[in-house]
């Protein structure tokens, strides 16, 4: 687009509404793409179907923590064993914080004061005060600990082991261990139903996904499609949304009846899984195809595939809602 150069008078407007607009990023709803093989994360406008930003960051990152009162995104980097903070205003990294742990899994509790990382290499979690990053406290989980959620109430911490092929119930004031509750084989990522009720995690071996619930602890499995990875819930809990890393393709899973009514092909090892809520599509990472897959959930089909750098993953809660 061809503008008129600017007399002197209105230089000075020209560069407040430049300002303005350089820090109005969030204006719709906003993905962080995690870029393992790249150390950079993609800023995905979701609306316009384009990256906005690549910002470079650790060593291999993989989660994404987002912190939307603080407007700070966190992001886990396995081999350099810290985590970054990008302010989700300027995307800009503002800190690296050292971990000394192999960082994959990531969340954050409801008030966002402490942030929780998963060690891969160990069978620990940390919590870290976000208000003081260097203060940090180390918490016993189950072999190679992955994905995390905390429920609605802040009060539990629930953890995916992958080796141990169970889920750590946590007490988040004193960081002990309520329960171990077993679950299917390897299970990596989970996610919490919108009413809070039930835990969902995939096992990735098992091919399956266990609905854990909150308060009994009890567990229900449903089958997904060929070694699932991540898992979303629609806002009205009525559907799941697996990716199915070795079949390339996300499961559509009426929870109600553990159906599979759709399946939807997507780009090579689907790994990240997200639904946006303000305009009714699922965002998946597709970690060997270097693509963003974009799925209309009123029609279930792909409508969009965006590029990303290399070995995309976005493991977690990865997509900015717009204020």
């Amino acid at each position: 687009m061809h503008r008129r150069k600017p007399n002197s008078r209105h230089i000075s407007l020209g560069i407040l509404l430049t300002l303005l607009f350089s820090f109005d990023t969030a204006a719709g709803n906003i993905a962080y793409i995690t870029n393992q093989g790249s150390d950079s994360v993609s800023v995905l406008d979701i609306e316009n179907r384009k990256v906005t930003h690549t910002i470079e960051v650790g060593k291999a990152p993989v989660g994404v923590a987002i912190a939307s009162k603080q407007q700070r995104v966190y992001i886990s980097n396995a081999n350099s064993q810290t985590v970054s903070i990008i302010n989700s205003r300027t995307q800009q990294v503002i800190k690296e914080i050292p971990v000394n742990i192999q960082a994959v899994g990531i969340t954050l509790s409801r008030d966002e004061k402490t942030l929780y990382v998963a060690d891969w290499g160990g069978a620990q979690v940390i919590a870290i005060d976000t208000a003081h990053p260097e203060k940090h406290k180390a918490f016993k989980a189950g072999k190679t600990p992955s994905g995390m959620a905390v429920s609605a109430d802040n009060k539990k911490l629930f953890i995916a082991n992958r080796d141990s092929d169970d889920v750590t119930v946590v007490d988040t004031r004193t960081l002990q261990t309520i329960a171990q509750v077993k679950v299917g084989i390897h299970p990596f990522a989970l996610t919490l139903s919108p009413d809070g009720k039930t835990v969902f995690v995939v096992n990735v071996v098992s091919n399956t996904l266990t609905l854990l619930n909150v308060d009994s602890l009890q567990t229900s499995a449903m089958k997904t499609g060929q070694h699932p990875y991540g898992v979303a819930i629609s806002p009205d809990g009525r559907w799941a949304y697996v990716s199915n890393n070795h079949a390339e393709s996300v499961s559509v899973i009426d929870i109600a009846n553990g159906n599979t009514i759709n399946t939807i092909a997507v780009g090579e090892f689907p790994e990240g899984i997200a639904y946006d809520k303000t305009n009714q599509q699922v965002i998946v990472a597709n970690w060997g195809s270097d693509t963003v897959s974009v799925i209309d959930a009123k029609t279930n089909t792909v409508t969009n595939t965006i590029a990303s750098p290399k070995l995309c993953r976005s493991f977690g809660q990865f997509i900015l809602e717009a204020r």
